[in-house]
């Protein structure tokens, strides 16, 4: 429900602040008081495109502001939500600012969206028709919902969209696994080049630091002998070696010891060091015989260094990062390897969905034409009430063949789309010997409004949308239909909130809340102005209208007599 509108420096209105109620609000007023352009700022609030040349002139900015309650509207708050945007106490405020400079500013409780969201939740707060761009019956596509909720199929046509949304994921995938099929076979032609590659180097970790230290010694093989030899040659085997000299000293100590028996420990402890001394010496030799130059090993290791590096720079840093690689190797062909078995599951998910899709499509379009039948002869009823006599209302389904399809209907292959198969228009003639023609092509905004007044009055309780706006619903039409137009925008409110802008008395005395838009001078500027009208200022205002100039007390008591029969209708 629309609770609150406030505008600001827009059009002729300088400032303007409306609180509504539930039920039918009337707005009436002399012609070019400003009663459509509070409709057009409301559009502003539904996301309608905005323009500079509606500021007021001599203002940089505008601005309009709405607050709805939305407790009664199913799913905006989820929708919200997806947005990031939370609500309190079940109270959307919505705001939207016109800049000369360009920078326009959308707000939904105070966070900026874009006019595509504004937009969307604006389709789930209000509905308006009549001469503005706003009308669902323009738009062929949304011919079908009416139909579907009229009939109680709404949950079949959304079990098509969710399919058709199946579908096009899983063919999605299919396509990517296909388009990529190529790419994979290579793939696994080259992993398996590099897993044959690795396996047949056979590496050792830290294998490379071990060769280069082997190639390090061969390369030294010469010099190691050298430096072995002298070491061996001063320490054993020489003329004057170490341990010939050393057996000398030995020898002298032994005689010390004769002698001196303290000296014993020196003898033992010479005796140690010579063992020590003649131990190295065996040692070095040892050493010096396994020193061996072996060019052909050289060779070897040559070789087998420049094969680790290769593969060190396809493969990684060190032989460690190329052992790692060849297990992701492993890894990798078993993920590729599975494509195929995604292949097969997918064909069989879409197969299996295909069926589905066949039956409930299938159910939904005899559903829709069972459910178009009673909803002609209940449209051509209401219009027959609206002193439309001649009136017929067709809708018409339009099945497009398409060989390609895996859905048939009625024998034939036809086209399908989320929202089921084939196109539905409603079809509308006003009068005898015109043909059927589109309604979104030949009706009049009079026309149209009350074609949507009467689909409203057949769909009260089921359509969701909880605020409707008509404008020119009383275009062509007076008298006794008047009546019957208020006694039915009477009935479309309850349950809902309806604005109507009339300029009959017959439509205005049937009004919940009665607003008066009125403009006048101040300072050398036009303003509007909006008040609600109660007790003698309705009788007037009511009288002004059935009256014109001229009111007289007959035409007050006609007025009166007008109100109190709006007031006992249920």
């Amino acid at each position: 429900m629309l609770k609150e509108l406030r505008i600001k420096n827009y059009a002729i209105i300088d400032e303007l602040s409306i609180d509504f109620k539930a039920g039918l609000n009337i707005l009436t007023g002399e012609t070019g008081a400003g009663k459509s352009i509070i409709i057009e700022s409301l559009g502003l609030i539904l996301g309608e495109r905005a323009s500079d040349e509606s500021i007021r002139s001599g203002e940089d900015s505008a601005a309009v502001e709405a607050v709805y309650d939305i407790s009664k509207i199913k799913n905006i708050k989820e929708k919200l939500s997806e947005s990031g945007i939370e609500t309190e106490n079940n109270e959307l405020i919505i705001r939207r600012q016109i800049s000369r400079s360009g920078k326009n500013r959308s707000y939904i409780n105070n966070s900026a969206v874009n006019l595509s969201l504004l937009k969307d939740i604006g389709d789930m707060l209000v509905d308006i028709h009549g001469q503005h761009e706003h009308q669902t019956l323009l738009h062929p596509e949304n011919h079908s919902i009416v139909l579907d909720l009229f009939g109680n199929i709404l949950p079949l046509r959304e079990k098509c969209r969710e399919n058709y949304s199946n579908l096009q994921n899983l063919q999605r995938e299919v396509n990517e696994l296909i388009n990529k099929e190529r790419e994979r076979v290579q793939k696994i032609d080259l992993l398996n080049f590099q897993k044959e590659e690795i396996d047949k180097a056979e590496l050792n970790t830290d294998e490379d630091e071990e060769l280069k230290r082997e190639k390090n010694l061969i390369q030294n093989a010469e010099r190691l002998h050298r430096y072995a030899t002298e070491s061996y040659d001063i320490l054993y085997s020489s003329e004057g070696s170490v341990t010939e000299k050393l057996n000398t000293v030995i020898t002298a100590i032994g005689e010390l010891s004769r002698i001196d028996s303290s000296t014993e420990k020196i003898l033992n402890d010479g005796r140690e060091v010579l063992f020590q001394i003649e131990d190295l010496a065996s040692r070095i030799r040892d050493y010096s015989d396994k020193i061996e130059f072996n060019p052909n090993r050289l060779s070897e290791i040559d070789d087998r260094l420049a094969e680790i590096t290769a593969l060190k720079r396809k493969y990684g840093a060190n032989i460690e990062d190329i052992l790692n690689y060849r297990k992701k190797i492993d890894e990798d062909l078993e993920i590729l390897s599975k494509s195929q078995e995604r292949m097969d599951r997918l064909t069989t998910e879409i197969e299996k969905l295909k069926k589905e899709m066949e039956d409930t499509l299938m159910k939904l379009a005899r559903e829709r034409e069972k459910a178009s039948d009673r909803f002609e002869s209940m449209i051509e009823k209401e219009l027959k009430e609206l002193k439309m006599e001649k009136v017929r209302f067709k809708v018409e389904f339009f099945y497009e063949e398409d060989d390609s399809s895996f859905i048939k209907y009625k024998g034939k292959p036809v086209k399908f789309f989320p929202e089921g198969i084939g196109k539905i228009e409603f079809f509308f003639s006003p009068n005898i010997g015109e043909d059927l023609k589109p309604l979104s092509k030949i009706a009049s905004g009079g026309e149209l409004s009350r074609v949507m007044l009467s689909i409203k009055n057949i769909l009260t309780n089921k359509d969701s949308i909880p605020v409707l706006i008509f404008d020119e619903v009383d275009a062509g039409i007076g008298g006794g239909v008047a009546e019957v137009v208020g006694e039915k925008l009477k009935k479309v409110s309850k349950g809902r909130q309806v604005f109507c802008i009339t300029h009959l008395p017959q439509i205005a005395s049937r009004a919940d809340t009665h607003f008066q838009i009125a403009k006048k001078t101040s300072n050398g500027r036009t303003i509007t102005s909006i008040k609600e009208l109660k007790g003698e200022e309705r009788v007037e205002e009511i009288a002004r209208m059935a009256g014109g100039k001229i009111i007289t007390d007959t035409v007050r008591r006609h007025a009166e007599e007008m109100i109190m029969k709006g007031d006992k209708i249920n």
